[in-house]
């Protein structure tokens, strides 16, 4: 069950990253979806999360258990749209995106995406670089901003 739930609950913090596009290749999905499951292992040991909050991802809707931003923190850190000190990373993100995209209209939509969340930094939070409150930020951010760059998240 633990295994499954990482796994749903990776594959909606996808939203998180430029990945999913409309046409992303079964291919493509499946290589997301295998860093996205290893990763969400890692950060679920030190961040459970419940059912409530993978339904919360599911819906699209900020989860509000008390370990999710800190879930989305690791998860961030450890695919690279977060740093060590708790700020987004728009460059490492797009960095991540060249592998998946090579089309330069999609990477400039990444682009464009990742930038309109980029005054997360900006924004003061309580945990500095444990990055927790950046995380749930940035992710609802870039969830209200999704439908804007023709992501169907």
């Amino acid at each position: 069950m633990l295994k499954t739930s990482v796994f749903v609950c990776c594959l909606y913090f996808c939203a998180l990253t430029p990945y999913l596009t409309n046409a992303l290749t079964a291919e493509q999905m499946a290589q997301i979806h295998a860093h996205f499951e290893a990763v969400g292992k890692i950060c679920v040991k030190d961040n459970p999360i419940g059912a409530k909050d993978i339904e919360s991802l599911r819906a699209r809707q900020k989860p509000s258990g008390e370990n999710a931003p800190c879930f989305l923190a690791c998860l961030m850190k450890n695919i690279g749209f977060m740093d060590a000190n708790g700020m987004l990373q728009k460059e490492s993100a797009l960095e991540l995106a060249k592998n998946i995209f090579p089309d330069p209209d999609e990477l400039k939509m990444v682009e464009d995406y990742l930038h309109s969340c980029s005054h997360i930094n900006n924004e003061a939070v309580s945990d500095a670089e444990k990055g927790c409150d950046r995380a749930i930020m940035a992710y609802t951010c870039m969830m209200e901003n999704a439908s804007q760059f023709g992501f169907d998240i």
